[in-house]
């Protein structure tokens, strides 16, 4: 059983809104609640996110206690709401 008291906000909130069956073992953006954690600080460099914005890696995107991906705050945030992390692509002419 996972200590609910540990846990960050965030994961508290997912864990209190879907469940801690399975927390830290299976996590799927699919069928679990997805939601975001900040990196922890470490010394060194930072990698670079992968959505274009060439800033730091500073979230991870988390579902049911597994870390499925990491970016900058923008793009987990995308992910966390809809499931992708790319910006949607401009139509030409506009």
């Amino acid at each position: 059983m996972t200590d609910l008291t540990k846990l960050h906000k965030n994961a508290l909130s997912a864990a209190m809104r879907g469940g801690t069956a399975g927390w830290g073992e299976v996590g799927s953006s699919a069928r679990h609640i997805r939601y975001s954690q900040p990196v922890p600080k470490r010394p060194g460099r930072k990698k670079k996110c992968h959505c274009g914005c060439c800033g730091p890696k500073t979230h991870l995107c988390m579902a049911n206690g597994v870390c499925l991906g990491s970016g900058c705050e923008l793009s987990v945030a995308r992910w966390v709401k809809t499931g992708n992390s790319r910006a949607p692509r401009q139509a030409a002419g506009r």
